[in-house]
């Protein structure tokens, strides 16, 4: 078995403290992890290496707020059986998974919040208590995504992935997506003329903000570069609908438009509509202009 290698490391210092900082990692195999030398010389404990975490890890006034996952853990260390992983240049050091150090964070400030600790043992806590804190908002994965870089990588491939299942490698032939109902209720509610196919510019717009928009997030401007505007005449040679995916695309693109037109004909109003579609789409409604 192959021995996982760094394909993404940072260092995260925490707060303005220099001396608190942890090396961080993501593997090949997406794992996140920090290295047990380093996690020890962050917690502040005395001798600063590997052996230090599990030398405390196996203190008695500690044991009762260890996790399950932890108690695992510190078996297998125990035994020397932890697995060496390789850092982006190659050198070998000992792996301690994400959520492992949080449950090491929780343990120290679990015991501290008991009045249990004394001496060092109340510094180490407090060290523990300042890089849980910094992590709370965001999680300690996300930190470490960050620090590494390796956010930007990770939302690549998710957009690759969303974008292959939802725009078809081919244009697809032409065939009557939009139902005249859905802008009979655009016009109704916008107070606007309504007459057939003549449309402005205005109630595309209105179409990919309420429709196309709800697309997963990257699959509209995918549409946009895939169908550009005629930079002299401003339209497009296609409709959008035309480059979705028959499984995927278009079955989503289907369902919004339903849901939308159900919500359409329930309003008295465009403010009202507005109001309604964002509370059925989870978001706070804005309140809309009247001259738009």
């Amino acid at each position: 078995m192959s021995i996982p290698k760094a394909t993404h490391s940072g260092k995260w210092i925490i707060g303005d403290e220099a001396n608190i900082s942890l090396q961080c990692y993501v593997m090949d195999n997406e794992e996140r992890v920090l290295s047990l030398r380093g996690s020890s010389r962050a917690m502040g404990l005395a001798g600063g290496g590997s052996v230090a975490l599990v030398r405390n890890l196996n203190a008695k006034w500690i044991s009762p707020y260890l996790s399950s996952g932890l108690k695992n853990w510190l078996y297998k260390a125990n035994r020397n059986d932890l697995p060496d992983y390789l850092s982006n240049n190659g050198r070998k050091f000992t792996p301690l998974e994400a959520s492992l150090f949080i449950d090491i964070c929780k343990a120290y400030v679990d015991a501290l919040q008991d009045g249990i600790l004394i001496g060092t043992q109340i510094t180490v806590a407090q060290r523990m208590y300042a890089i849980m804190t910094a992590f709370a908002k965001l999680g300690l994965v996300a930190i470490i995504d960050e620090v590494t870089g390796y956010q930007d990588d990770r939302d690549r491939k998710a957009l690759q992935i969303i974008l292959a299942k939802y725009i078809s490698e081919e244009l697809m032939p032409w065939t009557k997506r939009f139902p005249d109902e859905f802008y009979k209720q655009m016009f109704r509610l916008k107070k606007w003329n309504y007459q057939g196919n003549k449309k402005s510019p205005y109630a595309g717009k209105l179409t990919n903000d309420y429709i196309y928009s709800y697309l997963p997030q990257g699959v509209l401007e995918e549409l946009k570069s895939k169908n550009p505007k005629n930079p002299v005449t401003k339209s497009r040679k296609h409709k959008h609908h035309q480059f979705l995916t028959v499984d995927t695309g278009i079955k989503h693109l289907d369902n919004q438009l339903q849901q939308t037109m159900a919500l359409m004909k329930a309003s008295e109003d465009w403010k009202e509509f507005d109001r309604l579609f964002k509370r059925a789409m989870g978001e706070p409604s804005q309140t809309i202009m009247d001259g738009f």
